[in-house]
């Protein structure tokens, strides 16, 4: 992906390193969190909810079984995806 994800989503906020290492659980928001380091992003946060909302459309136009494996999804994700017929 050559778009950076604060081009695709509004960051709620960043996080250092540091911060996120302390407690982990305290970093996370409603949007996507950036995991800074020296100033440079080295992670996302992403909701469980919009993780799912990703993969979903994500699968609306790349072939699921590619998708799975490029992002190591799981069987259960795969079979979820074809029995709710959202592909």
């Amino acid at each position: 992906m050559t778009e950076s994800i604060k081009q695709l989503f509004a960051v709620a906020k960043n996080v250092t390193l540091t911060e996120f290492s302390r407690g982990p659980s305290r970093c996370f928001a409603d949007a996507p969190v950036a995991v800074v380091s020296k100033g440079r992003p080295v992670g996302y946060l992403l909701s469980p909810e919009l993780f799912e909302k990703l993969t979903t459309s994500m699968a609306q136009i790349k072939d699921p079984a590619s998708l799975k494996k490029e992002l190591n999804l799981s069987n259960t994700w795969l079979a979820n995806l074809e029995g709710n017929n959202n592909v």
